[in-house]
């Protein structure tokens, strides 16, 4: 079975190739014949490469009672064409039972490896000069529940850094393009411009969870990840003595402002030098993110142009 499972990613498809994989069922839905006869399953099958339509004609009645949407399923069937895009003709499907299957497998992992993401993190600890900084951070690592939380953490459900251990990624991304950018610009705060990078996004740790996709917990849905944040931040701040109140103000000012604008749900705009690099790093490593993985995704093709790309509205050029 495990030999199966690979073959049947969905990114490995072939037309013609006859399919026994284990997806996520990301939608169903029955759909009225037009002959009035019955109805047929129009289904959305995924796993960490990407989604396939699903059709069964036979049997989709007893398929749609039987396997809700985010259920595991083992699917067979027969990989064919419609409009252009792949399509699996399903011939059988039921929920997978097998217990302790890896979710990696659904969701896609960080780019970073998680070695490399630790060191990168530390390095950053280590070159922080200010001893307040330096001590709400060992407080945040420390946290045996909330840190393994924040490593494992997607940035985003859909998008950018949408993946295992991708808030980590996109943190470190900014943080690291803050320090190098405090040689350009001495006048910045270097030890505040990381910290804030670091932690600008700590929200999303509560915002989604991980199952077999990335959802929104109620409390990400009803109060977002810069709510959020101020409170985790906060919760931390708390407990350590002789903080430094203007700092305090600046770091949680860093995550209420950190999308820039009120029309991006930003509660306020930017109002220091640090805050207002914040954002703009923030926009430049999502940016970054975005492009690499649109691209990136047709890597083995011969196509000079992506399709369009929602989040960006627009076609990117490969070549």
């Amino acid at each position: 079975m495990k030999e199966l499972m690979k073959e049947a990613l969905v990114e490995h498809l072939q037309l013609g190739q006859t399919v026994d994989g284990i997806y996520v069922l990301r939608s169903s839905k029955l759909i009225p014949l037009r002959d009035g006869s019955g109805n047929y399953l129009a289904a959305v099958l995924g796993d960490r490469t990407g989604q396939v339509q699903g059709r069964s004609w036979e049997s989709a009645g007893e398929i749609y009672g039987s396997c809700r949407v985010g259920d595991i399923v083992r699917v067979q069937g027969l990989v064919t064409e419609y409009k252009g895009h792949k399509q699996i003709q399903i011939s059988a499907m039921a929920v997978h039972r097998e217990e302790n299957i890896d979710l990696s497998r659904f969701i896609p992992s960080s780019k970073l490896d998680p070695e490399t993401a630790r060191a990168q993190l530390a390095s950053l600890f280590d070159t922080m000069e200010n001893k307040h900084l330096k001590a709400l951070f060992s407080l945040i690592t420390a946290d045996k529940a909330f840190f393994p939380a924040f490593v494992t953490a997607p940035a985003a459900r859909r998008n950018h850094h949408a993946a295992i251990g991708g808030l980590l990624e996109h943190s470190l991304g900014v943080a690291t393009a803050a320090a190098q950018l405090t040689t350009a610009y001495p006048e910045l705060d270097r030890d505040l411009l990381v910290a804030g990078a670091l932690l600008h996004d700590i929200g999303k740790v509560e915002e989604y969870r991980l199952s077999t996709d990335i959802n929104f917990t109620d409390q990400g849905r009803l109060l977002g990840h810069i709510i959020l944040g101020v409170q985790i931040l906060e919760k931390y701040l708390n407990q350590l003595t002789g903080f430094p109140e203007d700092l305090r103000f600046k770091l949680l000012h860093m995550i209420v402002s950190h999308h820039g604008r009120y029309e991006w749900q930003s509660p306020k705009r930017p109002k220091f030098l640090e805050a207002a690099i914040l954002h703009h790093l923030d926009m430049i490593d999502m940016e970054a993110d975005v492009f690499s993985s649109a691209v990136d995704a047709r890597a083995d093709s011969e196509e000079r142009w992506t399709g369009w790309i929602k989040g960006l509205e627009r076609y990117l050029f490969c070549k």
